[in-house]
């Protein structure tokens, strides 16, 4: 798993599509109704999710693999004077005190994950970590998105001070998206653009595979939805589940 060590300073111009509000409104009916409380934002980036759920009103603490994304979501939220806890550890092996009654995981933290087994690591580790009928809510970037959207295909944007251009690999044997991002930065003291490069993998997963590792898992499946409202053509998929109790935790 890559950690965003150039692309953590114009993360959010990559993802500036991404409406964290709407989405975030989108299953707050369920955040309300299970009374979540303490949130743990996995895979939280730069914090633009773990800003707008303390903003609604919740305890936030966000876990990422990347110190250079948790610099700037710790900065963002000192701005906002929000008290949010980062830690920096991996979302298949962090382990906290705190036990949670949501964790939440936003902008494709799931996909990252290239390996069933990796996947059945995540949830088991967050099953540990939520309360008793605690949810689980996380969002993936689909099938359809790599192959008929950004695979094969080169994307750039620039803005005053920083541009990247994009280039996409996918192979649709394996669902395999490989990218090269391309960052050029300006510095502010003389104006020259510095130029830097990361690769990052990610894996498409169908519908029927998450479910089913869901279930694997002893989660129990609420509702999964796509961005749109015909699922197969949606570029990202969000699943909403809750923890099921176990033998252990029935016989106490």
């Amino acid at each position: 798993m890559k950690s965003y060590e150039n692309l953590s300073s114009i993360y959010d111009l990559f993802m500036d599509d991404y409406d964290y509000e709407h989405i975030i409104n989108r299953f707050d009916s369920y955040l309300k109704l299970n009374k979540v409380k303490h949130i743990l934002d996995l895979a939280c980036g730069t914090g633009n999710g773990s800003i707008e759920l303390y903003r609604q009103g919740y305890n936030v603490t966000g876990i990422d693999i990347s110190q250079e994304m948790l610099m700037h979501a710790k900065e963002k939220a000192l701005d906002e004077n929000f008290k949010i806890k980062f830690l920096n550890a991996d979302m298949r092996k962090f382990s906290v005190k705190s036990r949670f009654d949501a964790v939440i995981s936003l902008t494709d933290g799931f996909n990252y994950l290239l390996t069933e087994e990796d996947i059945i690591m995540t949830l088991e580790n967050v099953y540990k970590h939520l309360k008793d009928k605690g949810l689980l809510i996380f969002d993936m970037s689909t099938i359809y998105k790599f192959e008929e959207i950004i695979g094969n295909r080169t994307f750039a944007e620039n803005d005053e001070t920083s541009s990247y251009i994009w280039e996409n690999y996918y192979d649709s044997e394996k669902n395999i998206l490989e990218f090269d991002v391309t960052v050029f930065e300006k510095n502010l003291k003389d104006e020259n653009f510095t130029r830097s490069m990361e690769s990052h993998t990610q894996r498409g997963y169908n519908v029927e595979s998450i479910l089913r590792l869901l279930e694997k898992t002893n989660f129990e499946i609420i509702e999964y939805y796509g961005s749109k409202d015909n699922i197969f053509e949606s570029d990202r998929i969000f699943y909403v589940a809750k923890k099921r109790a176990n033998l252990e935790d029935i016989n106490g």
